[in-house]
């Protein structure tokens, strides 16, 4: 066994297949990430309507944030009773209580999933208003909390050609990583997806709770800061779903084309250095 077999070996059952769809893993030891992904009852922007990410296929189009649509190229998927224990508290996704970003239930987010935000300090310090930042700097949030996700829960996780930026049904944005939940522990890279995305900032989570915080009192405190952000992202679901009616129109010529959201968009890798995660109703 290697070492990173011998330190999960009581967790993790390597000798079953991990299901995924459309393709075979590889006879090798794979590294399990289970601090990214979608849970199933995330709703995310297609171009068929709003779709429950459990019901998502291959092949399927979804609406990114530069207004275009990606097909999904491999969809995996991981049930949470292929645990042998428990799983660790360091995966546990944040549980989004009802109402909180107009989600009529509790919503989970995995840790590590990295989310875009729109930020007036970042524009000022580094110089791009856009940031992926994990999901868990949510926890600055009272009303957000860990929780175990139990054993009924399954992950999901879209891989496209490239890094894509998806949208939720209530307007959040979350990146879509090229790397597979079941990547080999070698071939991380923490560069391999950044190369395409300069117009947006990526940080780890320890920089993006300093910088958040700080906004938050530059905005006059948590009740406004949270409060500019679903204004955004309502404005963003309203402009995906004004995009959605000329999107279904048959090609040709006078097929009107979707235009980039203002703001622009872009993306950056995700477990790594820091990643984000997704809000969904």
């Amino acid at each position: 066994m290697t070492m990173f077999r011998d330190t999960f070996a009581d967790t993790f059952h390597f000798d079953d297949r991990m299901a995924t769809t459309g393709q075979h893993l590889r006879r090798t030891d794979e590294f399990l990430d289970l601090a990214q992904g979608f849970y199933g009852e995330t709703v995310l922007q297609t171009a068929r309507g709003l779709r429950r990410v459990s019901s998502i296929l291959e092949g399927e189009k979804l609406r990114t944030f530069t207004g275009g649509l990606a097909p999904v190229l491999t969809v995996e998927r991981f049930p949470l009773a292929r645990l042998r224990h428990p799983m660790p508290h360091r995966f546990w996704p944040l549980s989004l209580p009802p109402g909180l970003f107009g989600n009529t239930r509790s919503r989970f987010v995995a840790p590590e999933q990295c989310l875009l935000l729109q930020s007036d300090l970042a524009t000022r310090e580094l110089g791009k208003s856009l940031l992926l930042v994990p999901a868990k700097v949510m926890g600055l949030l009272p009303q957000v909390t860990t929780v175990n996700p139990g054993p009924k829960a399954v992950l999901y996780r879209f891989l496209f050609e490239r890094p894509e930026l998806v949208v939720t049904d209530r307007g959040a944005v979350m990146l879509c990583d090229i790397g597979s939940m079941f990547d080999d522990w070698a071939d991380l890279d923490p560069h391999d997806t950044l190369a395409h995305l300069p117009d947006v900032a990526a940080l780890p989570f320890d920089a993006a709770v300093d910088l958040i915080r700080r906004e938050i009192a530059l905005d006059g405190g948590l009740e406004a800061h949270f409060a500019k952000h679903l204004a955004r992202m309502e404005a963003i679901r309203k402009t995906m779903g004004a995009q959605e009616q000329p999107q279904a129109q048959p090609p040709g010529p006078e097929a009107p084309q979707i235009g980039a959201i203002p703001a622009g968009g872009a993306l950056r890798s995700g477990r790594r250095a820091g990643d984000t995660a997704r809000l969904s109703a």
